[in-house]
């Protein structure tokens, strides 16, 4: 079972988490970032890929398909993403996930939360599964940051958290720097699902860049018997 913090973050103490005023929410911001913070939620996101619906970017026949998606067959039969990867956002994924900032935790979670909240009912899964950490990196790191998220949103929504049965049993280190293709070749085989996996299932992440690493665990999951595979994701990179 994955360790996760039991404390949440005594709020009328503490700093906001932008303009490190004092006297803010149990999320940790004060009433204006709050409402900027806000304005940034919600935006159309295509269903496919999760970029934000603007420009040119088109949504299809009124069904949230970007242009780019339009023909495409896609890994995943839904793609929620709250928010855009802006500096903001990445300092906050940073400070859990290198300096082990536990208290940004209930902001990334609600923030996801609601994201999800507002648009899952039409695919609902049977299940969550978080973005599983090779044993190396989870012993470096500690903790598995997607599993955080995936707690609460679970503990929101009441859908179930799949805590066994899924690994990651090749460490491909940092990806950061390959291309969408090389990730590929180099994330294949990365996952196995021991087991038979529900039907549907939501991969839980803080981010999703090209989407290979969702896409590979996507395919795990249903050689392991999934038929519908979503991806949740914090933040989506632009």
């Amino acid at each position: 079972m994955e360790w996760m913090p039991s404390r949440r973050r005594r709020w009328l103490d503490a700093p906001c988490h932008f303009c490190r005023l004092d006297t803010v929410d149990p999320d940790g911001l004060c009433p204006d970032c709050r409402r900027e913070w806000r304005a940034g939620l919600g935006r159309p996101r295509c269903r496919s890929c999760g970029l934000i619906l603007a420009g040119g970017m088109t949504a299809a026949a009124g069904v949230g398909i970007c242009a780019a998606c339009v023909g495409r067959q896609s890994p995943f039969e839904r793609v929620i993403a709250a928010v855009d990867l802006d500096p903001a956002v990445r300092a906050l994924i940073h400070r859990l996930k290198y300096r082990q900032d536990f208290s940004v935790v209930p902001l990334l979670q609600a923030t996801l939360v609601e994201a999800v909240v507002e648009q899952m009912e039409a695919t609902r899964p049977d299940a969550l599964v978080p973005m599983p950490l090779h044993p190396r990196q989870r012993r470096r790191r500690g903790f598995n940051q997607a599993w955080l998220l995936a707690d609460g949103v679970a503990r929101a929504t009441g859908v179930p958290l799949l805590r066994r049965g899924v690994r990651r049993v090749r460490d491909t280190g940092s990806l950061t720097e390959l291309s969408a293709r090389a990730r590929r070749v180099a994330l294949r085989g990365a996952f196995v699902a021991d087991g038979p996996m529900p039907e549907r299932v939501a991969i839980v992440d803080d981010v999703l860049t090209t989407g290979a690493s969702a896409e590979a665990l996507a395919a795990a999951l249903r050689r392991g018997g999934a038929s519908a595979v979503s991806v949740w994701a914090l933040a989506r990179t632009p």
